[in-house]
């Protein structure tokens, strides 16, 4: 190798390296590993989670350890379909729950979960329904796998409200009802905590000054420990969408 070319291997790899060091300096830096909290456990209501055979679909994963020590490597859901179940406890009321159980596709559209018929004598639960229940509500801490709600004020963006009504029908009326009336095949559940809202009549929680900005808030954050989720899953072009379509059931829209 020539005197010449000697300078130009070393003037590349210079360059590289520099480069390198550059875009180490500028990159983000990298998020700690996030770690699922410590939850307590209670192995008789887990036996009913078992015994009810929620198993099958879903996982807990900051229980993961308990579960397969306790009841076998299976239990602790090694083929999930549905979603982890860690921290769901903040989320959601235990009407929520026994109304998922009893018509699940009313209350997440889409759901693939069968009724849980084998949970309920006629349409109360049974004991091993309310121990599941009870179990599901032990389920405080978070896991990673769950993504939390998010929380705060939000500025609604610029909706179309024929598109939020098609989205009404596949995500609220099963417990708001077609017309917003609160009369949807779910809300018969909601009895320990308050039913849905009569939108059509006008009922509303938390409208705050801006009714479309606080529409829009419950729809992004949810209402937690209510029946009322996040939608969060929803892009906000959505949920705007969806904001327009409540606003004129509340009658705040010409």
């Amino acid at each position: 190798m020539s005197n010449a070319q000697a300078y130009v291997a070393a003037g590349l790899v210079g360059l590289a390296a520099l480069i390198l060091l550059v875009a180490w300096l500028t990159a983000d830096p990298a998020e700690p590993d996030l770690q699922p909290g410590k939850q307590a456990f209670d192995r008789a209501l887990a036996q009913a989670y078992v015994d009810a055979g929620c198993w099958q679909c879903h996982s807990i994963q900051t229980l993961r350890e308990e579960l397969a020590e306790n009841f076998g490597r299976p239990a602790a859901g090694e083929l999930p379909l549905g979603p982890d179940l860690s921290g769901i406890a903040t989320q959601y009321h235990p009407d929520w729950h026994v109304a998922h159980f009893a018509v699940p596709d009313q209350v997440v559209h889409g759901s693939q979960m069968p009724a849980q018929r084998h949970l309920f004598e006629g349409d109360k639960l049974n004991e091993l329904g309310r121990n599941v229940v009870k179990f599901l509500m032990t389920l405080d801490a978070p896991g990673t796998l769950r993504k939390p709600w998010p929380t705060g004020d939000h500025k609604a963006p610029v909706g179309n409200a024929e598109s939020g009504r098609a989205l009404f029908a596949q995500h609220c009326a099963g417990c708001h009802g077609d017309a917003g009336l609160g009369e949807g095949p779910a809300a018969h559940w909601f009895v320990g905590t308050r039913p849905p809202a009569k939108l059509a009549q006008g009922e509303a929680y938390r409208l705050g000054n801006n009714p479309g900005d606080s529409v829009y808030a419950t729809l992004t954050n949810g209402l937690p420990g209510t029946g009322m989720p996040s939608f969060h899953e929803l892009s906000d072009q959505q949920r705007a969408n969806l904001t327009e379509h409540v606003l004129e059931l509340l009658g705040k829209r010409e």
